[in-house]
């Protein structure tokens, strides 16, 4: 996670030591006809003028770099409170930045962030079971594959100040069979004798198999109700060897 002081925060927005014209006069004497985005707000000024009736629109957007739903955040300090650096706008126009504290986030900047943590968490990938067992299958046999992994799995993590439960939910699972073929279906599979998923090799050899496991998520925070996540992420499995050979004949004597 991006830690920065607010001094960093300002010159990740491109505001410099040394104030500018509309940073000199105040940020809460910047009108219409002087607006100007490397204003530096503090919450209290932010408050006084969204709260002060006078007939703007004021609103206050998370900063994300990246477009859409954001991996990272600019985190800052001020007042000794750890927040989050907000774009302030004014009747749609950016007027500047402030550092708005963790206990204050709105609830839509709280979702983003929840849905961050969801893409930052480490979650594990599924273990695959090819069978028959041993490392070694023959040429053109069904060869089966499966997981035992298909439980959603949830993570207790802390937001902005809130405390909050992460859900990663497996929807799908693509299996690679190492010879330029895969399939891509929402179930895990079954061990022998229920074969679902099967692949027959053509020619001897050896490949690397792995099954990737994509999770949906839903989040709730504190005892609130389950809300989804409108973002999947996929998590790599670990690859295997496997060995294709050829069943041969072999003269028994009795």
């Amino acid at each position: 996670m991006l830690r920065v002081v607010l001094a960093v925060a300002m010159a990740v927005a491109g505001v410099l030591a040394g104030p500018s014209a509309a940073q000199a006069e105040g940020c809460l004497a910047v009108g219409m006809d002087g607006v100007s985005a490397e204003c530096v707000w503090s919450y209290s000024d932010y408050q006084s003028s969204s709260g002060s009736g006078d007939g703007h629109t004021w609103v206050v957007s998370i900063q994300c770099d990246n477009g859409g739903i954001c991996t990272e955040y600019v985190e800052c300090v001020e007042g000794g409170q750890e927040g989050y650096v907000h774009d302030v706008y004014m009747d749609g126009s950016d007027v500047g930045d402030v550092c708005v504290p963790q206990n204050a986030v709105q609830q839509v900047d709280l979702a983003m962030l929840i849905i961050r943590e969801f893409k930052r968490i480490a979650w594990p990938s599924s273990k695959l079971v090819v069978q028959p067992r041993g490392g070694r299958t023959l040429v053109n046999f069904e060869t089966n594959f499966y997981t035992p992994d298909h439980r959603s799995i949830d993570q207790s993590v802390t937001v902005a100040g809130q405390s909050v439960v992460i859900r990663a939910v497996p929807v799908s699972y693509t299996y690679y069979f190492g010879d330029d073929d895969s399939t891509t279906t929402a179930s895990p599979g079954s061990p022998h004798p229920d074969l679902e998923i099967t692949h027959a090799y053509a020619r001897t050899g050896d490949v690397v198999v792995r099954v990737d496991t994509t999770y949906s998520g839903e989040y709730r925070i504190g005892q609130g109700e389950w809300t989804s996540i409108p973002d999947t992420l996929t998590v790599e499995g670990a690859g295997q060897d496997l060995g294709i050979v050829e069943a041969l004949p072999q003269l028994v004597l009795e």
